[in-house]
């Protein structure tokens, strides 16, 4: 090697050298547990500012007695239930004319098979005002399928603001052991991936916020009088809250390419990811190696008659609201688990590569449960639903997602969202539908469905085999190109008796949804 080619070398290992040390990695560590307890996972949330000046959760430990500011992981068993016992302490400083402040808020569990009326999984009538409580009970199906769902605020035209300050956790519904005995002992890594809002016009809004650590002594009607009079001598703190100018991702709250996870030479673990940004598209990736998908939004692949068990992929695309279980296995050498660049279009929010951990060998000491097999359900006399193929579609629909040319104003069928509309669509309870979803904008669209999940036909004019179909409660509609509309083809599925009621579908990029770009359909 001559002396040139080794000191340029020698600069480089310097450099990252010097690149390790300017990104310190951290140990992994997952979101605090609250587990059932004779049949119930009961957790009191509350809704509250930070003191970094966002909205954010914050739960009560009975034990201590104190409360935590981190959405800790609900776990539960099928056939069990969820109680939330939620307080909105976020303070009115909406002033009349500006939108996405903090104020009301409730809850979403997303992709559980639930009842959509309150007390369960309802977004359209429940809505807390700030001091105002609630209590939300969910009871999951004794034939929900066990894998990762999540929980996240759904109030019209504030959603995205508060989920993308971290007001959202995960759901655990235990048992995938049973579905996929492979997955016994091996060790178990729940992420939960965020994008947090940084936008530099906030800072007047974020030092406002962050003062109201310093207002408790007031009664509500003076801080809330205090706060308007504060927006109305600075009008522009109130003004242009596009998130989209500034962000950072995290992985269960920390920086994404500054965790390390520890997984062995040839160790296969169950990573678990939740998709809990607001509008950012993650296409996971590990150097070197395929991956082994097992579970998409919740229902393992092999619930489907027909399709396998897992299935060996390159990349694995998970939109926003998306969940994917998937098996890693170590390498001999240190790599990563990265996010590739995803196209979102030529008007959409772009989605670059980047790191999100690093994958390393720490000889099997690393924290991270192991898994074992969960207590097998008990017997239901219910027809699980999952495993039964579905009917032939009784409804053919089109859903054509549409929006402003300047990108601001979202629309379903030529209709933007409005919460005293009637519903779009009126189904009925035991029946599949066939829906068409259409694109005709220059973005991806992410579509979702509250309450069912569905089963992709076709992309385009390409049919998705039937060894590879599979359940999900997302799936990413391609954007217009040459001036045909992106199309999918989806088997929408109405045959459980849990979901009658009204409830809603819309784009889970989160901006879209409040801008419109939402409908409801009721299940009679």
């Amino acid at each position: 090697m001559s002396i040139a080619r080794a000191f340029a070398l020698l600069l480089a290992l310097l450099a990252l050298v010097n690149c390790a040390r300017a990104r310190p990695r951290e140990n992994f560590s997952e979101p605090p547990i609250v587990r059932s307890q004779d049949g119930v996972a009961h957790l009191r949330l509350s809704a509250r500012i930070s003191r970094q000046g966002g909205p954010t959760f914050f739960y009560f430990i009975p034990a201590a007695p104190y409360w935590l500011h981190e959405a800790p992981t609900l776990e539960v068993r099928p056939g069990e239930r969820i109680r939330v016992d939620l307080h909105n302490a976020l303070l009115p400083i909406q002033s009349e004319d500006a939108h996405g402040l903090p104020d009301e808020t409730n809850l979403h569990f997303h992709g559980l098979t639930t009842s959509p009326n309150p007390p369960s999984d309802d977004v359209l009538t429940t809505l807390l005002e700030p001091n105002q409580r609630t209590s939300y009970d969910v009871r999951l199906a004794d034939d929900q399928p066990p894998g990762i769902y999540w929980y996240h605020p759904h109030a019209h035209h504030e959603t995205s603001w508060q989920v993308g300050n971290g007001m959202a956790g995960a759901i655990l519904v235990d048992g995938i052991e049973n579905v996929v005995p492979s997955l016994a002992g091996l060790r178990d890594r729940l992420i939960v991936v965020r994008q947090t809002f940084l936008h530099p016009d906030r800072d007047e809004t974020v030092t406002l916020n962050a003062r109201l650590c310093g207002l408790s002594h007031l009664s509500l009607p003076e801080r809330t009088a205090f706060l308007r009079a504060a927006f109305r001598s600075n009008p522009a703190a109130a003004a242009d809250l596009d998130e989209s100018k500034s962000t950072t991702v995290t992985l269960n709250g920390r920086r994404a390419g500054t965790v390390a996870i520890g997984i062995a030479p040839h160790e296969r673990e169950l990573f678990r990811v939740i998709n809990a940004t607001p509008k950012r598209n993650l296409a996971l990736a590990v150097d070197g190696e395929r991956l082994d998908l097992i579970s998409q939004d919740g229902v393992p692949l092999g619930y489907l008659p027909g399709a396998a068990s897992a299935q060996p992929v390159a990349a694995i695309v998970i939109p926003p609201g998306g969940r994917a279980e998937f098996v890693v296995t170590g390498l001999d050498h240190p790599v990563a688990l990265r996010s590739l660049r995803f196209d979102s279009g030529p008007k959409g929010d772009p989605d670059p590569p980047f790191a999100l951990a690093s994958l390393i060998d720490d000889g099997g000491a690393d924290s991270g449960d192991p898994r074992v097999p969960a207590p097998a359900p008990r017997p239901s006399p219910r027809r699980d639903y999952y495993r039964t193929p579905p009917s032939a579609p009784v409804a053919h629909r089109l859903v054509e997602l549409e929006e402003s040319s300047d990108g601001k104003r979202f629309f379903i069928n030529k209709r933007a969202f409005d919460p005293s509309d009637r519903p779009m669509f009126v189904a009925r309870s035991g029946t599949v539908e066939e829906w068409t979803l259409e694109n005709q904008t220059q973005e991806v669209h992410t579509f979702h469905t509250h309450q069912v999940h569905f089963i992709v036909e076709s992309v385009g004019r390409t049919s998705i085999p039937l060894s590879e179909r599979h359940w999900v409660d997302t799936f990413n509609v391609p954007y217009e190109r040459n001036k045909r509309a992106g199309t999918v083809k989806i088997l929408v599925d109405f045959r459980d008796p849990i979901v009658r009621g009204t409830f809603v579908f819309h784009c889970h990029i989160l901006d879209h949804e409040d801008g419109g770009m939402m409908a409801k359909v009721r299940v009679v």
